[in-house]
C-alpha cells in the first residue's frame, strides 16, 4: 500500500513518551469500530534540546493514501486538522508518492511559462504594483499604468485591497488594459486581482481571456488552496498568490506548519504559478533562511509539477536588488510594491529600479551604478 508519510516535531518542557503520545493520538482521531485505513508510526526519534532547554521528538507518520481524497482539503485536514497532542507540535515536512502527485496539475504555467510571457530567460523579473486603486477613475488608472510602465518592468500587478472598482469596473478595465499594453507593444503581464465568489471569479477569468489577459492576482487566505486548485484546474490561466502570512508561521519554530511546506510545495500543487515571499531585509519576523527555503521548494525538481516562481516582496530598495540576486539568483520576480513611489516621480522611480536591475545583472558594483544613476 502507498503511504503519505508525515514527519512533526513535537516539544515541551517536561520529559514525555513521545510514541505512547502519538499512538494514543491516532486511536482517538483514526480509531473506532469499522475502521480500515489506520495511520501508523513509521519513526520516532527524542532528544533534549539544551539550547532551549526542551525535550523534543521527531516523529514520522505514514497514512495511506486511501485515506485522502486528490485535493489538499484533505490532506490538511488529516495531516494536520486534527493534531491535539498536549505538546506543541510543528508539521515540518510531508512526502508523497509520485502516483499521488500525479493527481494533480500544478502550475498551468509556471516558472518557464511566465518567462515566456514576457519573453526574459536569463535575469530577474521586476514586478511593479498599482495601489492604491480604490475609487479610481479610468483616467487616473490610464495615467497610472501609463507612468508604470514607461519606467520598464515585466510585470504589473493591480492593489489585492482593491474592492470599490465601481468608478472603473472589472471588465471595462481589462479592455483598456489590453489596448494600451497593445499599443505600446511591449511585453509586459498584467495581473488583475480577482474578487467575489467562486462563481464571480470564474466569470472574470473568462472576460479578461477575451481580451487575451491570463494571468490574475488573488488572496489565498480568503478563497483557500482549494479555490486556488479549482481556478486553477478550470481555467488555463496563471496566478500570483499572495498566501497572506500569518507571522506565527515564520516567527514559530515549536507548532504550526513550516512555510517550505505551507508556501511552497502545498500551494506549488494547488496551482499557483508565482508565490509572494515576504523579503526578509526588513521584516524581522521573517528569518531569512526561511524565505530562501520557500524559494527552494518552489523551484526544486518536484515529480511533474512545473516550478513555481518566488516572488520576493515588501519595503524593497534600489540597492536590495544585488542582495536579492545574491540569495535568489536568476530565478526570482522582484515585487517592488510601490516602494517607487520614495524616489519622486513614478516613471522615475521604476526606473531607478529597472537601471539597478541591469546594473545587477551586468555586475556594475553598486557604488558605480548608484553613480551613474545619479549623473544620468
Amino acid at each position: 500500500m502507498n503511504f503519505v508519510e508525515a514527519t512533526y516535531l513535537l516539544s515541551s518542557r517536561k520529559k514525555f513518551k513521545a510514541e505512547e503520545r502519538v499512538k494514543k493520538y491516532i486511536e482517538c482521531i483514526f480509531g473506532g469500530i469499522g475502521g480500515k485505513h489506520f495511520p501508523s508510526i513509521s519513526e520516532v526519534e527524542e532528544f533534549y534540546d539544551s539550547d532551549y532547554k526542551l525535550h523534543k521528538a521527531l516523529v514520522k507518520i505514514r497514512f495511506p493514501v486511501l485515506m485522502f481524497q486528490h485535493d489538499l482539503y484533505s490532506i490538511l485536514s488529516i495531516v494536520y486538522g486534527e493534531i491535539v497532542i498536549p505538546e506543541n507540535v510543528k508539521l515540518i515536512s510531508v512526502d508523497f508518492p509520485a502516483v499521488f502527485v500525479d493527481h494533480f496539475k500544478g502550475p498551468r504555467f509556471g516558472l518557464r511559462g511566465i518567462r515566456e510571457r514576457v519573453n526574459q530567460y536569463h535575469r530577474p523579473l521586476l514586478m511593479a504594483a498599482l495601489k492604491p486603486l480604490n475609487g479610481i477613475t479610468e483616467e487616473k488608472f490610464v495615467g497610472f499604468l501609463n507612468q508604470v510602465i514607461e519606467g520598464q518592468v515585466d510585470i504589473i500587478r493591480e492593489d489585492e485591497n482593491f474592492f470599490d472598482d465601481s468608478l472603473f469596473p472589472f471588465e471595462k478595465r481589462v479592455q483598456v488594459v489590453s489596448r494600451i499594453l497593445k499599443e505600446k507593444d511591449k511585453n509586459i503581464l498584467y495581473l488583475p486581482f480577482l474578487s467575489g465568489s467562486w462563481t464571480e471569479m470564474s466569470e472574470k477569468i473568462k472576460l479578461a481571456q477575451e481580451y487575451e489577459i491570463n494571468t490574475f492576482l488573488i488572496n489565498l487566505f480568503p478563497l483557500g488552496l482549494e479555490g486556488l486548485q479549482f481556478l486553477s484546474d478550470t481555467f488555463r490561466c496563471g496566478f500570483l498568490v499572495n498566501p497572506g502570512y500569518p507571522s506565527f508561521f515564520y516567527e514559530q519554530d515549536l507548532f504550526g506548519i513550516e512555510p517550505s511546506i505551507l508556501y511552497g510545495r502545498f500551494i506549488r500543487m494547488a496551482g499557483g504559478d508565482m508565490v509572494m515571499i515576504p523579503s526578509p531585509y526588513r521584516h524581522r519576523t521573517v528569518p531569512h533562511y526561511r524565505s530562501v527555503e520557500v524559494a527552494n521548494v518552489l523551484t526544486e525538481r518536484f515529480e511533474d509539477l512545473e516550478p513555481s516562481f518566488p516572488v520576493v516582496y515588501g519595503d524593497i530598495n534600489p540597492e536590495d536588488l544585488y542582495t536579492i540576486f545574491n540569495d535568489f539568483g536568476n530565478q526570482v520576480i522582484i515585487d517592488i510594491g510601490t516602494s517607487y513611489k520614495k524616489f519622486g516621480d513614478i516613471t522615475g522611480g521604476v526606473r531607478k529600479f529597472s537601471e539597478t536591475l541591469n546594473c545587477v545583472i551586468s555586475g556594475v558594483p553598486a557604488e558605480e551604478c548608484i553613480k551613474n544613476r545619479e549623473q544620468g
